[in-house]
């Protein structure tokens, strides 16, 4: 489930005990005027997972998936097994106290084979919570919701990515936090939390929940025409009425019945979580 993870260690011995370990690489350096000073930021490099050092602090960010696979590609199954070789191994080898490292940001997510044709599937994709999905590029197999919260959610299609190591349909359902504060909710602080069955289990329920909070057309007989139409449900969140929005979607699923394709997918992402523990 786990791939891009960030996180910060403010301990200054440790800092300078991973900052001397000769296998990372000088990457590059960056200065930034903060409140009329000048602050510099260094960076190194190892394998695929960037090490860059403030005045106050180091954060140390990358795929942990793709660095699982040095760094070739992250469309296979990420288990939590594999999660835990990879802290194991960098424990190991930059001597680090897990308690001290603290997570700011983590990508979780899911690879389930689509029940439709996967394009389709990602054109019909319309709402997470009340927000719109969009394409942030000219791709038609990519799109996110979110982008201005403290979490959003990317959608996309695996296998035009990297064709070579997964399956055609594949999909990916994948959730960013963008603050520490919405991890934290879910019992994650440092790496030592990646460690636990546990942790693994509540970014399942998360992903769970999120899938929960998708508005999917799912263009069958017997369902008001209206709920096909964007500006219908553009409309019920611009109105003074909070609660509309969500009136219509419970109404929406109502009519579509619990064999849907919504649940489908539902189910199709629980049962890989379940592969993944």
């Amino acid at each position: 489930m786990l791939d891009f993870i960030k996180f910060k260690i403010t301990d200054e011995v440790l800092i300078n005990e991973i900052w001397r370990n000769p296998i990372l690489v000088y990457d590059g350096k960056a200065d930034k005027i903060i409140d009329n000073k000048l602050k510099k930021r260094i960076t190194k490099r190892y394998e695929n997972l960037y090490f860059t050092k403030f005045f106050n602090r180091l954060e140390i960010s990358g795929s942990i998936h793709k660095f699982y696979n040095n760094d070739v590609h992250n469309a296979d199954d990420f288990t939590i097994k594999k999660v835990i070789q990879v802290i194991d191994h960098l424990k190991e080898i930059f001597e680090l106290d897990l308690e001290k490292c603290f997570i700011i940001n983590l990508e979780y997510g899911i690879n389930i084979i689509s029940p439709i044709a996967i394009n389709k599937l990602i054109a019909n994709l319309i709402y997470h919570e009340k927000r719109q999905f969009y394409r942030t590029t000219k791709h038609l197999y990519y799109k996110i919701a979110g982008v201005d919260a403290y979490k959003n959610i990317k959608v996309y299609n695996k296998h035009i990515q990297h064709p070579k190591f997964c399956k055609e349909n594949t999909f990916r359902f994948e959730v960013k936090s963008k603050q520490a504060k919405f991890i934290n909710k879910l019992g994650i602080h440092t790496l030592s939390d990646l460690l636990s069955n546990k942790t693994h289990q509540a970014l399942g329920c998360s992903l769970l929940q999120e899938w929960n909070n998708i508005l999917l057309f799912d263009k069958i007989a017997n369902v008001d025409e209206k709920y096909f139409n964007t500006n219908f449900w553009e409309n019920t969140i611009t109105v003074k009425s909070r609660n509309l929005f969500n009136y219509h979607k419970k109404k929406y699923f109502k009519q579509l019945g619990k064999n849907n394709l919504h649940s489908k997918i539902h189910g199709l992402i629980h049962h890989k979580i379940l592969q993944l523990m």
